[in-house]
């Protein structure tokens, strides 16, 4: 699972556990009531995301939600005891969607339609973090900054999550294949040799855009880390000239 994932996902659990106690099974006396829970525990659960989003979250939010939350549902005749079996159960049930959703998208993320699907998920959430700015338990400790966009910030955090792999939205096959010959400087840089190397690396690995330089550089990185690739020289240099190919072919004529 991506190290993004992971971290949101104990932050949410972390938070999630403010407003749930327990977790026996209950009922909800009604659906209305039911669905009240769930909504504040998807918000709960998503908070942290909304953060990365690019909104602003307050720190103490798990006891402020819980306290507006408790308040909200005093008037609802509901024995507290059976409210945090609910909260609890709730709470388990939307942060394991969203380990499940996220999770298993960006694990899978490799093609385009697999892409578009995450950003979907994303997107998603992205929209849900918008709920969040106007409800009104969580409107007081989730905040959107002006201009907001949940299409953008989906993008943007999408993108996070897949450049080192040459997969963000703004990663065009020419930049792709300038990483690629950029990751087999580095791969097979005991094998062509430095001089080789460095004439690569001084070709491939400059850009005016802060974020492809910062990939073709990572890119170089991670060759020079691999320990497992054992390529010899007719090999390193079948895989560059192929490389150099496909940045021929995406260069516009």
């Amino acid at each position: 699972m991506h190290a993004s994932v992971t971290w949101l996902g104990s932050a949410a659990l972390a938070i999630a556990s403010a407003i749930a106690l327990s977790v026996q099974p209950a009922r909800a006396q009604t659906q209305q009531q039911q669905d009240r829970i769930d909504r504040v525990s998807r918000l709960v659960v998503t908070a942290p995301l909304c953060g990365r989003l690019g909104m602003t979250i307050d720190p103490d939010l798990p006891a402020k939600v819980a306290a507006a939350f408790k308040e909200e549902a005093s008037g609802w005749g509901m024995d507290q005891h059976r409210l945090d079996q609910l909260a609890a159960e709730s709470s388990d049930r939307q942060t394991k969607l969203f380990l499940r959703d996220l999770g298993a998208e960006a694990d899978n993320a490799k093609s385009e339609a697999q892409l578009r699907n995450l950003r979907s998920v994303l997107l998603s959430y992205a929209r849900t973090c918008v709920e969040a700015t106007e409800d009104p338990v969580f409107s007081k400790v989730v905040t959107k900054p002006a201009g907001f966009s949940a299409d953008a910030a989906a993008t943007i955090f999408t993108d996070s999550m897949l450049e080192d792999g040459g997969l963000a939205s703004w990663q065009t096959p020419a930049i792709q294949a300038r990483g690629g010959i950029m990751m087999m400087a580095g791969t097979c840089r005991s094998v062509i040799g430095k001089v080789r190397s460095d004439a690569l690396v001084l070709e491939y690995g400059k850009s005016e855009d802060t974020r492809a330089r910062r990939y073709y550089l990572k890119s170089f990185d991670i060759g020079l880390d691999d320990t497992e690739m054992k390529f010899n020289l007719a090999q390193c240099n079948r895989a560059i000239a192929g490389l150099k190919a496909d940045l021929a072919k995406a260069r516009p004529r």
